[in-house]
């Protein structure tokens, strides 16, 4: 793909997001899992700004994007990136694989049928591929307190981005993933850093750090049984 925007012509709200408040924790945790000078799968890369660390780690990154005028910025820092859906099987069909590590990063929770776009990815992998996928809470403690209140406001961006189609805990984040033949080898959950947290919130985050976590990260292997 030529790529023929510059990068003030077109900006979406996570290149945004990530001006204003640079690579979340999340974002860096990801990164760091992936080895260099890998080969890397990016689904939903946005304009590539995760794409872009891959490519200064020396890895060679293929891409799927549905969004054009992101697809051509991240394009420079790809091998290959294909225009196309995630939820149809055609442009796993034009991949390069298998890939040493798959990203996906807060992705599926934007798709209609999540589960039809892990079984496209299964074909492009080994069982001793890394998937590293991130996905929302949506048992976040503000989340609940929000429902206790009667309240479900969708926003522009977060928990409830306005673009959510899907929403997880973690047993039917991981529930989605085994039924989908993948073996869960690892969640990362990284409560946020509360200032003047009392000993007993401490005790309480600790002992159910999903209640603090707004994401979970997924460590998943190919299972075939």
């Amino acid at each position: 793909m030529t790529t023929n925007l510059q990068p003030e012509q077109y900006t979406s709200k996570y290149d945004q997001l990530l001006q204003t408040g640079g690579y979340s924790t999340t974002h860096v945790y990801l990164l760091q899992q992936i080895a260099s000078r890998s080969l890397v799968l990016e689904l939903g890369p946005s304009s590539g700004y995760m794409t872009k660390i891959l490519a200064q780690k020396d890895c060679t990154v293929d891409a799927i994007e549905l969004n054009p005028h992101d697809a051509e910025k991240a394009a420079v820092y790809c091998r290959k990136i294909i225009v196309g859906s995630l939820e149809e099987d055609a442009p796993f069909e034009l991949l390069d694989g298998p890939y040493d590590y798959v990203l996906i990063a807060d992705v599926l929770e934007h798709l209609r049928a999540p589960e039809k776009t892990l079984q496209y990815l299964r074909s492009q992998i080994t069982p001793t591929s890394l998937v590293l996928v991130s996905l929302p809470n949506i048992a976040y403690w503000e989340m609940r307190l929000a429902l206790l209140k009667g309240r479900f406001d969708y926003t522009d961006t977060g928990l409830l981005d306005r673009t959510h189609l899907r929403f997880y805990t973690l047993k039917t984040a991981a529930a989605m993933f085994t039924e989908a033949g993948f073996r869960i080898e690892y969640v990362h959950i990284t409560p946020p850093i509360v200032p003047r947290l009392g000993r007993l919130k401490e005790w309480v985050k600790r002992k159910w750090p999903t209640l603090f976590s707004v994401n979970f990260i997924f460590h998943l292997r190919r299972h075939d049984a």
